[in-house]
């Protein structure tokens, strides 16, 4: 038979301890088990919906989220805004990876000054999320809020996922 959960806390063994933990997700949260479509997942009480695009890796491991259209966005809002919007939003992100004369200049001079460099400026990657955040609460001001929508900062998600929280009517 397997081991019970006091069985497993009293054990030495910490990967068991993490399993059991892990088992114990709440039964009420569903996610779409193919990780290249998007999936939804039920929060809390209140039945908040969220929607995760996943990374697409099919141009290899280049920081870029996938433009397939989730089916739970159906009727909120036009397909081509969302293409529109994830696809501004990999641009951005493709320009932030992509190396420049001045982002080459940018690190030999942080290495030149022991990287103090970057306590006075930001760097170009950061430059780069932070005109993603500003692209995302433009997107949520204008084209996702009023559908009773909000894009999150893929920054927030640690740029694995795109989230959309479908808001309550």
């Amino acid at each position: 038979p397997p081991p019970t959960a006091a069985k497993l806390a009293a054990g030495n063994n910490s990967s068991n301890r993490i399993i059991n933990s892990s088992s114990n997700m709440s039964s009420s949260a569903s996610l779409d088990k193919n990780p290249f479509t998007a999936g939804t997942t039920t929060v809390g009480a209140t039945g908040t919906r969220k929607v995760f695009i996943p990374r697409d890796f099919t141009n290899g491991l280049e920081l870029r989220f996938s433009t397939a259209f989730p089916v739970q966005l159906q009727g909120r809002i036009p397909e081509e805004t969302f293409v529109a919007v994830v696809t501004n939003i990999n641009e951005i992100l493709t320009a932030a990876e992509r190396g420049s004369p001045a982002v080459y200049m940018e690190s030999i001079f942080a290495c030149l000054t022991g990287y103090l460099l970057y306590l006075c400026i930001d760097t170009h990657y950061e430059k780069s999320l932070k005109q993603v955040s500003r692209l995302v609460a433009e997107y949520n001001r204008t084209t996702f809020e009023p559908n009773r929508l909000m894009l999150v900062d893929p920054s927030d998600r640690g740029l694995r996922v795109l989230e959309i929280v479908v808001l309550n009517d």
